[in-house]
């Protein structure tokens, strides 16, 4: 375990082009020498985590990581697959911190839908966030909370181990009671991993031709071929029916490829644009050789730190480029390229943005390498660029904002509310 927290924080060193924005380089390692000293050796690889991963959360960047043991939940290792977890998917509103349970995979509907859980086996639900948050990586808070709704279930059993859960709620005014048995990971993962592939598709397109709105569902920056023939045929389909208003949703959108983004804009910016300013890349030795093993790229620049100014991208010409109204919608989970792509939309005055501030900064680190930890076998990501939005610069941080604020879950029927008082 010692060998292995110090192979974590000298790759990190090594690869992250400002490991100590946030935390001091000897508050770190104090902390780190702290955690070594203290480390029990009858300890497994959930205790391992648990006293590592507060660590790496505090350097603040949400793209640098200890991965937790569950993590991608649908590649769990078989070791794993026999601990009972906890048998609901939750949402963790911010923020006031409160748990409401979004679905029930006891197939018996044991808790609604909606309910709000005050405790889990006499733990009070704040108690459960506050500990939570020890482990969710991200530069802003309400984003941090925002990313508890995927790591809730894996928290839950590494940080607590139970297999039967006492859990009280309140339901219409009501409270209640129950005692619910622990589910496999496969009922628990099984059907999520079906519904993903059916409903949370990367990108989607529908109208509403009474309210003369086409709506495009941006959920993730994948595969930049696959999205120009979707964004060929989208924008056809909105200059036929000459539909003057358009809704793009990016509010389940974590990120990906920051050319989808870009072609995005190539139909909807009145300007040549930029998404980033400049980026900062740190090269070392590991960062080489991870690319050259993952991706057989030879990189030939010199150690050290290369600072990138961008260019702006040229409009090129584009029949179906959109003329008519446009609205993003925006949410805390909003992030990486899909908050890059937010910020070049209100930089450049591309339409209206309706929603909560996004989850990624305007100055932020990411590009990130996955590796391994040779002895307790973890994955730790870390990021070797930092990144400036376009106009921004390190003295004012934050994420997209809205010109609406509005809860994320209300963004797009306000959206559809507004569209229909301006006509």
């Amino acid at each position: 375990m010692v060998q292995d927290i110090d192979t974590l924080f000298s790759t990190i060193e090594k690869v992250h082009p400002d490991m100590y924005a946030v935390y001091p380089k000897q508050k770190l390692e104090q902390d780190i020498e702290k955690v070594k000293s203290e480390i029990k050796p009858s300890g497994d690889i959930f205790y391992f985590y648990k006293e590592v991963a507060p660590l790496v959360v505090n350097l603040g960047d949400g793209h640098t990581n200890l991965f937790p043991p569950f993590f991608p939940p649908f590649l769990v290792p078989e070791d794993f697959a026999n601990f009972l977890l906890f048998p609901f998917s939750v949402k963790v509103t911010y923020p006031d911190e409160i748990i409401r349970v979004q679905k029930d995979y006891t197939k018996q509907n044991i808790i609604p839908i909606g309910a709000q859980i005050t405790s889990i086996n006499n733990i009070k639900a704040d108690s459960i966030v506050q500990e939570m948050m020890n482990y969710s990586t991200g530069e802003k808070e309400f984003y941090r909370i925002d990313k508890l709704e995927l790591a809730f279930t894996p928290l839950m059993c590494i940080l607590y181990q139970d297999s039967v859960f006492d859990i009280d709620y309140l339901f219409n005014q009501g409270k209640h009671s129950v005692q619910v048995k622990g589910i496999s990971h496969k009922e628990r993962y099984e059907n999520q991993r079906q519904n993903s592939n059916e409903d949370n598709k990367s990108y989607t397109f529908s109208t509403l031709p009474d309210k003369n709105i086409g709506i495009i569902e941006f959920n993730e920056c994948i595969d930049l071929d696959r999205f120009k023939v979707f964004l060929d045929s989208t924008f056809q389909v909105l200059q036929k029916e000459n539909i003057g208003n358009l809704i793009i949703d990016v509010r389940k959108n974590g990120g990906g490829e920051s050319s989808l983004g870009e072609e995005l804009c190539q139909y909807i910016s009145p300007v040549p644009f930029a998404q980033y300013d400049k980026t900062i890349t740190k090269y070392s030795d590991i960062l080489k050789q991870y690319k050259k093993t993952k991706y057989n790229q030879e990189t030939t620049n010199p150690n050290g730190i290369e600072i990138y100014n961008s260019e702006m991208i040229k409009l090129r010409e584009n029949p179906l480029r959109y003329k008519g109204n446009v609205f993003l919608l925006i949410s805390h989970h909003t992030f990486s390229a899909a908050s890059d792509f937010s910020w070049n939309f209100k930089y450049f005055k591309m339409g209206t943005i309706v929603g909560e501030e996004t989850g990624g900064m305007n100055v932020c680190f990411g590009d990130m390498i996955s590796l391994q930890l040779p002895n307790t076998g973890l994955f730790y990501g870390i990021s070797y660029k930092k990144w400036y939005s376009y106009g921004a610069t390190d003295d004012d941080i934050h994420g997209t904002l809205p010109d609406y604020n509005v809860e994320a879950e209300n963004a797009l029927d306000f959206t559809i509310d507004l569209i229909t008082q301006r006509k």
